[in-house]
């Protein structure tokens, strides 16, 4: 389409300029003028392409950070049961597997060992 238009404009020149020393003026006016034109838009396509890329770029770290994130929030969690303790030497507290097995564990900070009494917490349903 500039295409076109610069010949539009180069052949209306050429019909209404007499003088061939004006209109070769001219015609190197529009001409360099049209150059500048070009190549500045190719140095803003240039810089575009750059910033999509970095866009993108960007956006690909989000995405990931993302689905990384989503596996920590969302992952299934397995089919053990966690149970809270808290030290009564302590009062560190921390979790432990829900075993009916065990009767005692050792607190991981004081090393003291603790009873367990699991109970029937079905009852505190």
């Amino acid at each position: 389409m500039l295409n076109k238009k610069f010949k539009e404009v180069i052949k209306n020149l050429e019909e209404n300029l007499e003088n061939k020393k004006d209109l070769d003026y001219a015609k190197l006016q529009i001409t360099e003028l049209t150059m500048e034109y070009l190549d500045e838009l190719e140095k803003m396509e240039a810089l575009y392409k750059q910033k999509v890329n970095l866009c993108e770029q960007r956006l690909d770290g989000l995405e990931v950070a993302m689905q990384k994130l989503d596996n920590e929030i969302f992952q299934e969690e397995e089919d053990t049961d966690l149970e809270p303790i808290k030290c009564p030497y302590c009062n560190t507290n921390f979790f432990i597997e829900f075993d009916n097995s065990k009767k005692e564990i050792k607190c991981p900070d004081c090393k003291n060992a603790i009873e367990l009494d699991w109970g029937n917490f079905e009852d505190d349903m």
